[in-house]
């Protein structure tokens, strides 16, 4: 049987062909391995991120490749893969914390992309001596180059945050918080305390970010709903890495401090004098050797500006733990807050349980 029949042009119009199902399905196996096999030739740009001391893979590191090409942990022995590319040039920008950051241009031809090595040094900061005396915020935003030592360390504290973000996109999990709270009377005694858990999801407050006018706000979601439900914002590594937060406090290197039986490079922050909200001062405290996060502390300012006016103070402090290689996610927490009129402190605590992820990210 013929696969196919003809007719002759007529007139100039093209010659029609009617295929048989057979001739079809030859054709479409045909395009689909054309189309896999141009998929096949497209450049990826491949590599691997080393430290530049020991020659050691550095598991665990971002490298993001400009412009808007994709962004990536490298897998436990330092390699990548970042398809996508066409022909051209672009930036290759790889961040592993603790390690001096390194922009680098790669050229990628139309058949062909480089395969790089990038060796990372340690970073070495000179921290000055310890300084506590405070001045007013009203140059906010990012540190300028004038003081290394802080732009160094202020770049480690916004390399947490993007750590935490790309994790959560990344390998997505879930985790309960364990919470008791109790009040306390004048004279030091109390009720029973209150004991609940409220399940998260690593996303579940991508949708409220800081802003200036939001530290406190109405709950949401798992934080519960309700007339006189708030939530407050203290500090968390969604929130130091925001560039509205960035762009509304100041920051200040205090240098050494001990927190928690630990000695930590400190790092202070306050917002900007023109914020005449509630809003958030405090301090984050990051491992001298590594620079991972361990603690921050956070007061709310103004409260009086707030829904809740009620209150004197709340004081947090958030201790922070590993939950991949050199990312932190909150461990414990505990609030106090005291009233303005006829009622005792309040101190809860927070305990991070069951943290559960979608999909397991690589071992370090």
């Amino acid at each position: 049987m013929a696969d196919a029949t003809d007719s002759k042009s007529v007139g100039g119009n093209p010659m029609r062909v009617r295929l048989s199902p057979r001739a079809l399905a030859m054709m479409y196996l045909l395009l689909l391995a054309t189309g896999q096999l141009a998929a096949a030739q497209q450049p990826s740009l491949r590599g691997t991120v080393v430290s530049a001391e020991t020659g050691y893979p550095l598991g665990f590191s971002i490298v993001t490749l400009h412009p808007n090409i994709g962004r990536q942990f490298t897998d436990a022995a330092g390699a990548f893969a970042l398809s996508g590319t066409q022909a051209g040039t672009y930036l290759l920008s790889v961040r592993q914390i603790g390690y001096a950051p390194l922009d680098t241009q790669v050229v990628i031809t139309g058949d062909s992309a480089p395969i790089v090595r990038i060796a990372l040094r340690r970073l070495a900061i000179e921290l000055p001596p310890v300084t506590i005396a405070g001045q007013q915020c009203t140059r906010p935003g990012r540190p300028d180059s004038s003081d290394a030592a802080l732009l160094a360390v202020f770049d480690q504290l916004q390399e947490n945050a993007r750590r935490f973000e790309l994790l959560a996109d990344s390998y997505p999990f879930r985790y309960g918080l364990e919470r008791t709270v109790r009040t306390v009377n004048q004279r030091g005694g109390g009720g029973r305390p209150s004991v609940d858990t409220i399940r998260l999801a690593s996303n579940d407050d991508r949708d409220h970010p800081y802003a200036v006018g939001r530290v406190v706000e109405p709950a949401w979601g798992p934080w519960g709903v309700g007339d006189g439900v708030y939530v407050i914002h203290s500090a968390d590594l969604r929130d130091l890495g925001n560039p509205d937060f960035v762009a509304n406090h100041c920051f200040r290197l205090v240098g050494r401090d001990t927190i928690g039986g630990e000695t930590l490079v400190r790092i202070d922050f306050e917002p900007a004098t023109r914020i005449g909200s509630a809003d958030m001062a405090g301090a984050a405290y990051l491992d001298s050797l590594t620079f991972e996060l361990r603690y921050t502390e956070t007061s709310l300012t103004r409260t009086e500006r707030s829904a809740l006016d009620h209150l004197r103070t709340v004081n947090f402090r958030t201790r922070f733990r590993s939950i991949a290689r050199s990312v932190s996610l909150q461990d414990s927490l505990t609030v106090i807050t005291t009233y303005r009129f006829g009622r005792g402190p309040t101190i809860e605590t927070q305990r991070t349980v069951e943290i559960r992820f979608r999909r397991q990210p690589p071992s370090p």
